[in-house]
């Protein structure tokens, strides 16, 4: 069995004990991974297509929020890092001023839908398995013109990966040794319990 992991930070670590790794190990599976940090969502579709070519049993996406920008240049251009980063080259001083002057969050809300389905549909189309977790929800954003949470049979929406991982931030009583290497930055923005909890999301969903 081959499983792809595909989207933005949530899915980015794969080390031993990451909610990737345990999915992969519980199902003795071989794993294809492709999470980017600060991946927008038109890349995200972009890597799926790439992942479908290697012909995987199943995908499972972390789809990211509708706000990034897609650009030719793979830079993580998010309203915050465009702000942070304006100084440095005209690609990040472009990225903040068109959140500053031009940003539209209808418009990306509802292309945000129409990735995510596309995504959805590309893997049915292919007769993959296909499973979505979302890396943010509309409820947890103040700004927003349209509901832009896709709800669909092989979604999980009861939380978002960002919201779990609020949950899971400290290493406190955790069974895995924060101290080594790569676990003091919480691997997919979470604790070991988080990325075990978010492993047993996908294996129930699975079932």
């Amino acid at each position: 069995m081959k499983i792809a992991f595909c989207g933005d930070s949530f899915c980015a670590d794969n080390k031993i004990g990451t909610w990737p790794y345990l999915v992969k190990e519980k199902l003795n599976a071989k794993s294809i991974w492709k999470g980017v940090q600060g991946a927008n969502q038109y890349a995200i579709l972009q890597d799926a297509k790439k992942i479908l070519v290697l012909k995987p049993d199943l995908i499972v996406f972390t789809h990211t929020d509708p706000y990034r920008l897609a650009n030719r240049h793979n830079r993580p251009l998010g309203a915050r890092p465009c702000e942070q980063n304006k100084h440095l080259d005209k690609v990040w001083e472009t990225g903040h001023l068109y959140y500053e002057h031009l940003m539209d969050y209808g418009f990306h809300e509802l292309t945000h839908i129409s990735l995510v389905n596309e995504c959805n549909n590309l893997c049915v189309e292919s007769k993959i398995k296909v499973l979505h977790l979302f890396s943010f929800s509309t409820n947890e954003l103040d700004y927003r013109d349209y509901k832009w949470d896709v709800q669909l049979d092989n979604s999980y929406n009861e939380k978002s990966l960002a919201r779990i991982s609020y949950d899971f931030q400290t290493p406190d009583n955790d069974e895995y040794d924060f101290n080594e290497p790569g676990w003091k930055t919480l691997p997919n923005h979470m604790n070991y319990k988080g990325n075990k909890f978010v492993s047993e999301i996908v294996l129930n969903m699975l079932q």
